[in-house]
């Protein structure tokens, strides 16, 4: 059967019936046949590899039988052995093992995750966090902590934002507030951890000034008119970078009108600051004349 498969493997799409032809041979092999086709085929063409694996988790269904799982799991240890001995065929690997994941036992889950967590790239661990999104039993906060400290990968401070315990993130608030750009992942952290220490509040205000009106309307936090001014200006308004409109939208959840009315005075002077800014990041940019706004500052027809 493998070899009639390879007569159709690699061909263009649609211009004829290979594809069909492919998925059909692929129908007639049996489970156990399919899971053996599998470990022979990692290096073949993505066509055939991808067909295989389909026919496999379809097969599979939503509960696969005892005997199954008891195959995948050879299947698993087979091809690891297979990928340790040709580094070329990791990904292939780490990608089966990936779709593979939620129908195998637990402890053969545990040991992919600890395979990706020991080869510590930032593709494996990108697996590794996905998993532990996708299977939240899976998730462990020290590994992904240990992860984002080495590498600052915006995943993992997502991951320990969205997922760890309160009681784990509340003490790592103000390294994430300090070292993390993104501001949503922040907030997310302080509203799950219920982060009210001022010092890292004052960070949150100094870092990330849009982050900080977005939790003050979120949690009803006190702020002065002044005050919730002075950050709209920090923010840029860059349509990249910039996060004034979130910061704007903060306004208007707490009702402060007088300074949305501010805001709307000084859009001249706001345009200049973004201009002079943008020349800063663009130094090549042309002159004012020749700016297309619409473009610089992310403005759509109609919105």
């Amino acid at each position: 059967m493998l070899k009639r498969i390879a007569t159709v493997a690699g061909q263009r799409p649609y211009v004829s019936d290979s594809r069909s032809l492919l998925h059909a041979y692929s129908a007639c092999l049996t489970f156990d046949d399919l899971c053996a086709s599998i470990a022979l085929t990692l290096g073949a063409p993505a066509d055939v590899r991808l067909a295989l694996r389909g026919r496999l988790l379809r097969t599979l269904g939503d509960h696969p039988a005892p005997e199954q799982r008891d195959r995948l799991v050879d299947l698993v240890a087979e091809t690891s052995a297979i990928s340790d001995g040709d580094r070329g065929l990791r990904q292939t690997v780490d990608a089966l093992h990936s779709a593979l994941l939620r129908h195998l036992p637990i402890p053969t889950q545990h040991q992919i995750l600890e395979r990706w967590v020991d080869r510590g790239t930032r593709g494996a661990m990108a697996r590794w966090l996905k998993a532990a999104r996708d299977t939240p039993t899976l998730f462990d906060a020290s590994v992904a902590l240990a992860y984002w400290r080495a590498t600052r990968d915006y995943r993992a401070a997502k991951s320990l934002a969205y997922q760890a315990e309160p009681g784990a993130l509340g003490p790592i608030v103000s390294e994430l507030v300090a070292q993390c750009e993104e501001g949503w992942i922040i907030s997310k952290a302080i509203l799950r951890s219920g982060c009210d220490d001022e010092t890292t509040w004052d960070l949150v205000r100094s870092n990330h000034p849009a982050t900080y009106l977005y939790l003050c309307a979120q949690l009803r936090r006190e702020i002065s008119d002044d005050d919730a001014l002075a950050l709209v200006w920090a923010c840029p308004g860059i349509a990249i970078h910039g996060d004034r409109g979130l910061a704007i939208w903060a306004v208007g959840q707490m009702g402060k009108v007088a300074v949305l009315d501010r805001i709307r005075d000084s859009a001249e002077a706001l345009f200049e600051k973004d201009t002079a800014e943008m020349r800063v990041r663009y130094p090549e940019m042309p002159a004012a004349d020749d700016i297309d706004v619409s473009k610089l500052f992310g403005i759509v027809e109609g919105g």
